[in-house]
């Protein structure tokens, strides 16, 4: 009999009896508590091995939190993009919202764009690029003296993420990011402000690694979820750093050589786009009162007037109930792309494309019906 690999091994054939669905649920959490167990078993190990390297990592406890006004800037996109016979169909909505009592007066605003392309769904990738438009907008005008703002906050990263096997388009929208991204951090610098990138999704396990706990499975973000006590932080140092140590982790036959090449590249990836001159830090905390004990994964460029501690400090008392600082929470729920808008986007191609051609060439319609037409519903309820 044919075994199947690990993670497949929980998979559930439809139409079968509950016990067996049961029976398959157990063996998962079964796998995830023994992880879980693994770790909680060596957390004074880990806490020790991270005040053994006090020189990179860096353990503190959240001060008295800065009346600050925050900037925070998130996107919502389809995704997939709506597929036409045409081409892709993307719709992206960015909001920026001003938080806390020293902006004076709390503001929102949200913008709707839409893009179609032949042949790729560049959707996720165009959803960066006018975020960055968007925060750039915004320190623009804090250097203007329209708008004033402590901290810009993103959620997701600061440094676009990408590898060099991009090609074509997307390759050409990844490098429009990583500009719009130099001139970000270029007006933060000039406009003495701090900006932080909340990394919400993350399963590096990168610490772990360099802190010589190769065995462990789950990612840093699960690990200091367990290590880090409410109203701690853990500040990782530069990302250069981080490249650097797990450069010295080569050769080690602990090590997965293949995990490592991987993440090897990537790093050297990620240290190129960050640019000269500025020290793009890495960090995690964990907020108190939150509704399960979770670690917020940050990365972040400090202000002269808003040293890291007191940032750090900041933004673990103006988090909510998920780990997650609540101008983020916000922005994110308001930038939802619902059914209303992918329909009202649709209809409008539909009738904007029927006036260009007039009576003439109306098979061009035809290019901009579904792909599968089952998923009309989705779309137009």
């Amino acid at each position: 009999m044919l075994s199947l690999p690990e993670e497949l091994a929980s998979e559930i054939p439809v139409g079968i009896a509950p016990e067996i669905v049961e029976k398959s649920i157990t063996r998962i959490t079964s796998k995830l508590a023994r992880e879980v167990d693994k770790v909680r078993s060596i957390i004074a190990e880990i806490r020790k091995a991270l005040e053994a390297r006090r020189a990179q990592f860096i353990i503190g406890v959240a001060r008295d939190p800065e009346n600050l006004c925050y900037a925070a800037v998130d996107s919502g996109f389809t995704a997939p993009a709506i597929e036409l016979v045409g081409g892709y169909l993307g719709l992206v909505v960015v909001v920026r919202v001003l938080y806390g009592s020293r902006c004076g007066k709390s503001s929102i605003d949200a913008k709707a764009y839409t893009e179609l392309w032949f042949n790729d769904d560049l959707t996720s990738s165009i959803a960066r690029y006018y975020e960055r438009i968007v925060a750039i907008d915004l320190l623009e005008e804090k250097k203007r003296g329209e708008v004033d703002f402590d901290v810009l906050l993103l959620d997701g990263e600061i440094i676009p993420r990408g590898l060099p096997s991009r090609t074509g388009s997307s390759r050409d929208v990844f490098k429009r990011v990583v500009e719009y991204t130099s001139r970000v951090l270029e007006l933060a610098d000039k406009t003495d402000t701090a900006v932080v990138g909340v990394l919400k999704r993350s399963y590096a396990r990168d610490l772990v690694n360099i802190l010589g706990f190769h065995d462990l499975k789950l990612s840093d973000k699960a690990v200091m979820s367990l290590v880090l006590r409410p109203g701690e932080y853990l500040i990782a140092g530069v990302h250069s750093d981080i490249y650097s140590e797990l450069r010295k982790l080569e050769g080690n036959p602990s090590v997965k050589k293949e995990w490592l090449k991987t993440r090897l590249k990537w790093y050297e990836t990620l240290v190129g786009n960050i640019p000269v001159g500025y020290a793009v830090k890495l960090a995690f905390y964990r907020a108190p009162r939150t509704i399960y004990p979770l670690a917020t994964k940050i990365e972040y460029l400090a202000s002269s007037t808003l040293p890291e501690d007191l940032l750090i400090s900041s933004l673990i008392h103006v988090s909510t109930g998920t780990g997650i600082p609540a101008p983020v929470d916000y922005a994110d729920a308001l930038s939802a792309i619902t059914k209303e808008l992918k329909q009202t986007a649709y209809q409008k191609l539909l009738a904007e494309i029927a006036k260009l051609i007039g009576g003439e060439a109306k098979e061009i319609i035809s290019l901009l019906s579904l792909v599968n037409p089952e998923k009309l519903r989705a779309i137009l309820g």
